[in-house]
């Protein structure tokens, strides 16, 4: 082989690397395809001359390396799989170097021609717009009427927004519902916060951090139980905001055209917004359930350059992130970009062209490096929530509570948390125990008397009646944790156990 030729491909969740030869000479591998090896051994050695090869075999016992058939292309093992799947024949592929799953994918995605007609959008701004895989807020179709201001009184907001900003939190809440707007129970509307549009609704629980700036000239509606830090700058026509959605501080949400009549801001039921995240809103953002937007990433609709007639870009477009996508800290997703559900993009990187969902993307520009998730076995995932349960404890126990261990988890002041993999209406919990909260992998039927269940699988509470005790509201908080919202929602964990 020659120095410089590809002789391995690295993949990881984050990246595929290609491994060059350092110079010429006989590749000689040390272990048979499909083989476990410890991190940080060679797999593999360049033998300069025929001498080494055989010195080298002989000290190590290595299998032999006959030379690939004519014409055999060197291709991942995911590459392989997905081509015989679709009966695709890698020697189509024209490229130097490893096949990989993207390379499959994409002669796939050639030879299916254009996508199939997707699901249409509501009528107005949204028209061309698919929705498909975005779970909207319920209130983005909320009635016209709901949570009109008083003309008079909305015009003193914006003639004097600086006397509303002057009250306390709790005159804030009453003043708007006093005047028409939509207010519902335990708003909060942090010190030095400003409220105005012509259509404010506001659901239970509502929290608004202080010196926020929020301002549409249409309407604002915001779902019960979101929060958002200090600082937000929420300036937009229009701005639809479900219900769990948790933001961070500093977040600036408006920029170049959030007066345009596209201007409309739409985020999905227990999104995630991160600090000093900035969203330009001159086109429609919408943004899905279970979304996470992190810290500092940015979505622009638009950009700002020189002369189009000089050949330079000019795009104005709206930026669709399907649901359970997440952005990556720093990221910057550009005017027309889609992300997929499920699908993951890297920190510090650009995206300038649409991300399948499901995949994981990362780099400048951000490209397709694998899947963003992979098959977990049910064996492993037992492990996994036998230690959650193990980190709950240890948590309880370092903040003060006598958590003790039993079979299969552990009790506290009378009450359990346990694991049981498959849970019937055969289970009947411990004599004694006055809360029995059960995490399973599969729920058959109705939970058993007695007990309150978590189905992680299917992301669900059963049982629970009224409010939540402290005990189950932190199993539910670690849950959360993990990456397990669980409903019925909203939630939000009020500084309890843990």
């Amino acid at each position: 082989m020659a120095k410089g030729q590809p002789v391995c491909l690295v993949e990881t969740q984050k990246s595929s690397v290609e491994v060059e030869a350092p110079g010429p000479g006989t590749l000689l591998r040390l272990y048979e395809t499909g083989a476990e090896v410890e991190l940080g051994k060679p797999v593999a050695l360049v033998c300069e001359t025929p001498e080494e090869l055989e010195r080298e075999r002989a000290r190590r016992g290595a299998p032999a390396s006959p030379p690939p058939p004519p014409g055999e292309r060197k291709a991942t093992r995911k590459a392989v799989e997905l081509a015989e799947r679709h009966g695709i024949d890698l020697a189509a592929i024209d490229k130097r170097g490893f096949i990989t799953e993207a390379d499959v994918e994409a002669l796939i995605g050639a030879a299916a021609g254009p996508a199939a007609e997707e699901a249409p959008a509501p009528a107005g701004v949204l028209e061309g717009v698919s929705t498909e895989r975005v779970s909207l807020p319920a209130l983005l179709d909320s009635p016209d009427e709901l949570g009109l201001l008083d003309e008079a009184f909305l015009e003193t907001l914006r003639a004097d927004p600086e006397s509303f900003r002057a009250l306390s939190p709790e005159e804030k809440a009453s003043t708007l519902r006093d005047h028409g707007a939509a207010v519902g129970e335990d708003v909060a509307l942090g010190e030095g916060t400003l409220v105005a549009a012509p259509r404010v609704v506001l659901e239970d629980g509502v929290s608004i951090g202080a010196g926020s700036t929020l301002v549409c000239d249409e309407a604002l509606t915001i779902g019960a139980l979101t929060h958002f830090g200090a600082g937000l700058d929420l300036r937009c026509r229009r701005a639809h905001i479900g219900a769990g959605v948790h933001g961070g501080a500093r977040i600036q949400i408006g920029g170049g055209g959030h007066r345009d009549p596209w201007a409309l801001l739409a985020i999905g039921d227990l999104a995630f917004v991160g600090d000093e995240a900035f969203v330009n809103v001159c086109r429609p953002v919408l943004i899905g359930a279970e979304v996470f937007l992190t810290m500092r990433s940015m979505i622009v609709t638009h950009n700002i350059g020189h002369s189009m007639l000089e050949g330079y870009e000019n795009r104005f477009a709206p930026v669709v992130l399907e649901d359970r996508s997440q952005v990556g800290l720093g990221t910057v997703v550009y005017a027309g970009c889609r992300i997929g559900e499920g699908a993951i993009v890297g920190s510090s990187s650009y995206v300038v062209s649409d991300i399948p969902p499901g995949k994981l993307a990362i780099g400048v520009p951000a490209k397709v490096a694998g899947a963003a998730a992979r098959p977990v076995a049910r064996a492993r995932q037992v492990e996994l929530v036998q230690e959650l349960v193990a980190d709950l404890r240890e948590l309880l126990v370092l903040r003060g509570h006598p958590a003790r261990a039993v079979d299969g988890g552990f009790e506290l002041e009378g009450s359990a948390v346990r694991l049981v993999e498959r849970v019937d209406a055969s289970y009947t919990p411990p004599e004694g125990e006055a809360e029995t909260i059960l995490l399973t992998l599969e729920l058959a039927g109705d939970p058993p008397a007695g007990t309150v269940v978590l189905d992680l699988l299917e992301r669900r509470i059963h049982g629970a009646r009224g409010e939540q005790s402290p005990l189950l509201d932190a199993t539910r908080e670690l849950c959360r944790k993990r990456g397990m919202r669980l409903e019925p929602g909203p939630w939000r964990y009020r500084r309890g156990l843990i």
